[in-house]
Parts: structure tokens; C-alpha cells; sequence
């Protein structure tokens, strides 16, 4: 008794193989067309001969295991949000190759993930007619990655969420707002250490809550902003911080010594008001050589009563070299200013040589100590 299915595939073979009698016969083309069409007569011919071979594929009735395994009795795939999730990453990657780059990763990795999740899961379903089985190979599979990943995911948003927080609450109440949450959350488990009988569900719903509120208030604090910080002041010549003034808010708390430097290119010392200049194997130098284009290791010495600082002059620079009309500027840099016994660092770069000794005075490297009119020490760059 022929199946269904044999019966189709032997009416194919038939009608494909009276097209290619007629072809072969009416056609003067060549052999080509009409061993095309025998091609197509072999292949039903070949797939009705297996259709026939396993009767369709039916189970028999009497065959009690075969009807429990075969893929009719098995239940239909359930519902999945991994199609969605990914076509919400792909979604994201024209957003991203307009607003960045960053967005673009993040559009990928969804992307991937949601393809394997996808894939583990419709695999997991057909593994066998037990729906528990089948959850159980998924949570072998992908537990091992799935926990840690979102463990740091979360723990990630966490830590972001509370650093938006801090820097969005003035700075007085930032200490007790970090205490109290860290009070709350230490009350809460030990609540629950306690009270041995409370519902696990009660206790997922109760940090489900906090943790949306911590994440919920950390993005509104980020969108809003953080709170001003006032920008610390540091010697700058642009900032006018490298006068002779030493009570600015850098020169309050300078540090009175410096470690140990290696490869100074020069120790510049301020005694009775005036400055000398001292290298390997030399002191009391009237000029201090410095290379060109590379950085300089400098420390300053004062052993004057008084708070001094040593400011370094670099001549002038161009400020646009692409305008018609050159302007300059002046390029000067400085240390904090130290009581006497003290010492500071600072790093500088000539990127210009050094001009000959007609040249104005505004244009000549040197260093000087604001406030000490005498101090003064030339600065020799090739």
C-alpha cells in the first residue's frame, strides 16, 4: 500500500519523465534540456523510493514508544523575547553609527547574545518529549554564563547608579546619604537573617524594588547633572598664578620637599637673592643648557626667609600661525611657592631655541623669582 506522500512523489516521477519524452522527442536544441529534465525524474524517483522506505514517517499505531517519542507528541516551542531583543540591537546599529561608536559595540553584543540564547533554547525544547528535561539542559548550558555575566552587569549598574548619586548630592550630605543607605541595607538583612520564616518571593520582590530605585534615581542624577565643583587652582601664567602673590589657594598647602629626581637636567637655587644654576660636575652657572623639544627635570631650592617661586621664561610663540596678522603670546611657566628649606619640581620643554643675547628683553629664556628683582638666570637652548 502506497502512503500519501509515495504517491505524490511517484506522480512527480511520472509527469517528469513523460516531459522529457516529449521534450527529447519535439526539440532539435541539443541533449542538454532533456538531461536536465531526466535529472529531475532520477531525483523524484530517488525521494519517492526513501518516502516509501519509511511509510512517511508514521508511527503505528501498535508501536506505543514511537508514538510517545515521535515529534507530533512533543509540545509546540513556547513564546521567546530573543527575536525581539534582537532586532531591538539591530535596531540600534544605525543609532549607533550615527551617535557613536560605543553604541555600536553595545548594538553587537545584544545582537549576539540574543542569537544564542535563541539558538540554546530552541534546541533545548526539541531535545526530548520531557518539557523539565529540556529546561534542564538549557540551565546547564548557559547558567555557567548567564550568572556571572549578569552578576557584573548588575553590580556594574550599581556601582555607576551610586557614583552618579554622590556627585549629583552636595558634598556635606553625601557622606550621610551613603551612610544611611548602607545603614538600610544592613538592617534589611539582618531582618531577614532573623525572621527565618519570610517568603523568598517577598524577599526578590523588596530587592527588585531597591535595586530599581538605586538605578532609577542613578540615571535622573546623571541626566540633571553633578553638583559644581570648584576648580582647584594650580600655578598657571594664563590663570596669573606665577606672581609674586603667595597666598593662593596652590601655594597655601605646598609641599616643602620633593622626593629623590633622577636625570635632573639642572637644580636652580634661590640663595641671598640671586639664583644659581648647578649640573652634573658644575655649579654657580651663569647659563643653564637645556635641549631643545624634550622634556627638562628642574628642581628648585629656596634658602631665602620668604615664600618664593621660580618661573621659567620661554620667550613668545605664535598664537595662529595660519592668520595674516601674527600675534604672540608669551610662554612662561612656574612653581608653587615654598618657605625657605623648601624645594618643588617642575617639567618644561623648549620647542624653540633660545634667541642670541641682542634680542629684547620680553623675548630671552630665563628663569626668575617674582619679587626678588635680582634674581635672574639665563636659559641656553640650541
Amino acid at each position: 500500500m502506497f502512503t500519501t506522500g509515495s504517491k505524490l512523489f511517484l506522480g512527480a516521477t511520472t509527469l517528469s519523465f513523460a516531459g522529457t519524452l516529449i521534450y527529447g522527442a519535439t526539440q532539435d536544441g541539443g541533449p542538454v534540456g532533456t538531461l536536465g529534465l531526466f535529472t529531475v525524474t532520477v531525483v523524484f524517483a530517488f525521494l519517492a523510493a526513501i518516502n516509501f522506505w519509511v511509510r512517511d514517517s508514521n508511527v503505528s499505531a501498535m508501536d506505543t514508544d514511537g508514538i510517545e517519542s515521535s515529534p507530533a507528541a512533543h509540545a509546540a516551542p513556547g513564546g521567546s523575547l530573543w527575536p525581539f531583543v534582537g532586532g531591538a540591537g539591530a535596531a540600534l546599529v544605525p543609532v549607533g553609527l550615527v551617535a557613536g561608536k560605543a553604541i555600536v559595540w553595545i548594538a553587537v553584543i545584544i545582537v549576539l547574545i540574543a542569537t544564542v540564547e535563541w539558538m540554546v533554547q530552541s534546541w533545548s525544547e526539541g531535545a526530548s518529549g520531557d518539557p523539565e528535561y529540556n529546561r534542564d539542559i538549557r540551565r546547564r548550558i548557559l547558567h555557567p554564563l548567564e550568572l556571572p555575566i549578569l552578576g557584573a552587569v548588575g553590580l556594574g549598574l550599581i556601582i555607576f547608579s551610586f557614583s552618579r548619586i554622590m556627585l549629583r548630592l552636595p558634598a556635606a550630605a553625601g557622606a550621610v546619604a551613603f551612610g544611611g543607605i548602607a545603614a538600610g541595607v544592613l538592617l534589611f538583612g539582618s531582618l531577614i537573617a532573623a525572621k527565618r520564616t519570610v517568603g523568598r518571593s517577598l524577599v526578590v520582590a523588596l530587592c527588585t524594588i531597591g535595586g530599581v530605585g538605586v538605578v532609577g534615581a542613578g540615571v535622573a542624577s546623571a541626566v540633571a547633572g553633578g553638583r559644581h565643583i570648584e576648580k582647584h587652582e594650580i600655578p598657571s601664567f594664563e590663570e596669573g598664578t606665577c606672581g609674586a602673590e603667595t597666598e593662593g589657594e596652590s601655594d597655601e598647602h605646598s609641599s616643602r620637599a620633593i622626593a629623590a629626581k633622577s636625570n635632573l637636567a639642572a637644580t636652580i637655587t634661590l640663595e641671598n637673592g640671586q639664583l644659581r644654576g648647578q649640573v652634573t660636575g658644575a655649579d654657580h652657572l651663569d647659563a643653564v643648557t637645556l635641549p631643545r623639544s624634550t622634556d627638562s627635570f628642574i628642581k628648585f631650592r629656596n634658602l631665602d626667609d620668604g615664600k618664593y617661586r621660580l618661573v621659567v621664561n620661554l620667550g613668545k610663540e605664535v598664537v595662529d600661525p595660519a592668520a595674516e596678522q601674527k600675534t604672540y603670546r608669551e610662554v612662561k611657566e612656574c612653581t608653587q611657592a615654598v618657605g625657605e628649606g623648601g624645594t618643588q619640581f617642575i617639567i618644561i620643554k623648549a620647542v624653540l631655541p633660545s634667541p642670541g643675547p641682542d634680542a629684547p628683553e620680553d623675548e630671552q629664556f630665563n628663569f626668575t623669582v617674582p619679587g626678588v628683582d635680582t634674581a635672574k638666570l639665563g636659559i641656553v637652548v640650541p
